[in-house]
């Protein structure tokens, strides 16, 4: 009788190890390679004419502070790498903007971008928001960024590119700056599709 109630145990002991190995596994998979990406692109049309764009502030719909800044940087410093577009300062649209009382951190309508885009005298606006960028808690903290991009053209009003990403990062233990690398890896692959510089990136 106790060798049979050892049996019983051992057997119950032992499916749960498996269960919680098996447990463990899928977790890390579903951590290391969730993504979800979708985008709407005139590429010709886009490389049709010589950019000058100014890279609005990202609209912060998150609980991280100053995460629209933060892509909206990013999303710069990859358009100079990965682009032929003349870009606007970061810093002059800000105090361009600023000084005329725009509300740059909001800006997620095409009739604003288009207003906004025609006062700096530029013939492109790129916008967008910033859905998710934080640390979701799992076995241990994983990265999470959801983003979405416009271009808009200001001669003829029109949306020439819209997109959107979102992504779940490997699982890090000590990554203090994992979110970031993130994001630049989600707007890299937002902007690749347009890419005319060979060798970069």
């Amino acid at each position: 009788m106790n060798n049979q109630n050892n049996n019983i145990f051992n057997y119950d002991y032992n499916e749960r190890i498996k269960y919680s190995f098996l447990t463990l596994i899928f977790i890390f998979l579903f951590n290391s390679c969730t993504s979800y990406h979708q985008q709407f692109i005139e590429k010709d049309v886009i490389l049709l004419q010589d950019r000058y764009a100014a890279v609005l502030p990202f609209y912060n719909l998150t609980a991280y502070p100053h995460a629209g800044r933060i892509v909206s940087d990013l999303m710069l410093t990859q358009l100079y790498a990965m682009t032929n577009f003349r870009l606007m300062d970061q810093t002059e649209v800000i105090t361009r903007l600023t000084t005329e009382d725009e509300d740059m951190e909001s800006v997620m309508n095409r009739t604003t971008a288009l207003k906004i885009g025609k006062k700096l005298k530029v013939n492109t606006i790129i916008y967008g928001s910033v859905t998710e960028f934080r640390y979701k808690r799992s076995l241990n903290e994983v990265p999470v960024v959801s983003i979405s991009i416009r271009l808009l053209d200001i001669k003829e009003n029109r949306v020439l590119w819209a997109g959107s990403k979102s992504a779940v990062g490997k699982s890090c233990w000590f990554c203090e700056d994992a979110l970031t690398r993130l994001a630049q890896e989600v707007v890299n692959d937002l902007i690749k599709p347009i890419k005319t510089k060979k060798g970069e990136l």
